[in-house]
């Protein structure tokens, strides 16, 4: 028995975890040399005493006690905790325990295994840290590749804008002549004929050759870069002339305008061509979101507290989601289908209007259709 004991002991002995063996009193009836090295006292000194008291230095079993599990399941037990010494430093101790049974199976002593982890958890927990360091800096480049995605395509179509600028300047330039000369051709008609129902005919032609020159101007304003030219302007007759342009569209999308309009505005100091070019964006836009025709609402009024002029778009059409909605005046950002829309719509209008000194905000709700009201300083 004797040469059994020293010879457990000095196997023991040899193992760097602390090692102690305790009975159902918290008493430590064995200790290996490395337990007793922690509680600085000889071994022989230790037996007998409360393994809490010696090894914790605390006056009852550990809340986190691994060997009162033991005791009251009869099964091993561990657990992983941070602990502070009596220096203040912190260190990570692995706590095992597992049960010496009797005869009749009933567990009489408990043997205790502490090991300091504290390197290694600094060292798993450092690893962890660069894993994250590792996860972020590859979602930052995930990022960066898609905003890299986008601005070349944002630039290709940039550069698809600017060709299509190109070719509209040119194939204006190209049918204002000809239609310059019908035109002509068309008035010296209408002096020379006197039949009425001929002269209906040819003052319809003239009227749609106008129409088409107007359209040329458009496109000729559009593809070159214009400046500012501000005068006083009646807000509610810019309103008008813009609607006779898209009245043909509206007619065939079945859409109704309904006008409300405060005649007391007074005229606005503004470039009446920018600021059509935003009503007629915001009721093109109204347009598209109602594929089965619907209502436009647009109405005029002062509003004294900010000293500004309202012009308020309203449809009943299909709204705008939420997320999109922050990105909405985002350069060629659209919710459109492809080849719908450019994306620079809402761009340029949110440009006028802040050239202008004024804001344009929008309200919207998918399904509740879509609010856009221009303010401009009066």
């Amino acid at each position: 028995m004797e040469v059994s004991e020293r010879f457990l002991q000095i196997a023991l002995d040899g193992i760097q975890d602390c090692i102690n063996i305790v009975d159902k009193d918290f008493k430590i009836i064995f200790m290996n040399e490395v337990a007793s090295q922690r509680t600085g006292k000889k071994r022989q000194l230790l037996l007998g005493n409360k393994c809490y008291a010696e090894l914790w230095k605390e006056s009852s079993p550990c809340e986190s006690c691994v060997t009162s599990k033991v005791f009251e399941t009869g099964k091993p037990q561990q657990t992983i905790k941070w602990e502070t010494g009596l220096n203040g430093e912190k260190f990570c101790i692995e706590k095992c325990a597992f049960p010496i049974v009797d005869k009749e199976g009933r567990v009489e002593y408990a043997v205790e295994i502490f090991r300091d982890i504290t390197e290694r958890r600094l060292l798993e927990e450092e690893r962890e840290q660069q894993r994250l360091e590792l996860g972020r800096r590859i979602r930052e480049l995930r990022h960066a590749y898609e905003e890299l995605k986008s601005l070349q395509n944002q630039l290709l179509q940039a550069e698809k804008m600017t060709s299509i600028g190109l070719l509209a300047s040119s194939l204006a330039h190209e049918l204002d002549t000809p239609l310059a000369t019908i035109s002509g051709y068309c008035e010296l008609l209408l002096e020379d004929i006197q039949d009425e129902r001929l002269l209906n005919r040819i003052k319809i032609i003239s009227e749609q050759i106008v129409k088409c020159q107007k359209t040329i101007r458009n496109l000729l304003d559009f593809s070159r870069k214009s400046s500012c030219e501000k005068k006083l302007c009646n807000i509610n007759d810019l309103i008008n002339n813009t609607l006779l342009l898209v009245e043909h569209r509206l007619k065939i999308h079945k859409i109704n305008i309904h006008r409300v309009f405060d005649d007391h505005i007074p005229p606005l100091l503004v470039d009446g061509n920018q600021i059509q070019q935003v009503f007629l964006n915001l009721v093109n836009n109204a347009v598209d979101a109602l594929p089965q025709g619907g209502n436009i609402f647009i109405e005029t009024k002062i509003n004294t507290e900010t000293k500004s002029v309202e012009v308020c778009f309203e449809d009943n059409g299909v709204g705008i989601p939420s997320e999109d909605q922050k990105r909405i005046f985002t350069p060629f950002f659209t919710t459109k289908e492809p080849g719908k829309g450019t994306g620079l719509g809402l761009t340029i209008c949110n440009n006028i209007i802040s050239a202008h000194n004024g804001k344009i905000a929008l309200e919207s709700r998918v399904g509740n259709g879509t609010r856009f009201v221009v303010s401009l300083p009066v």
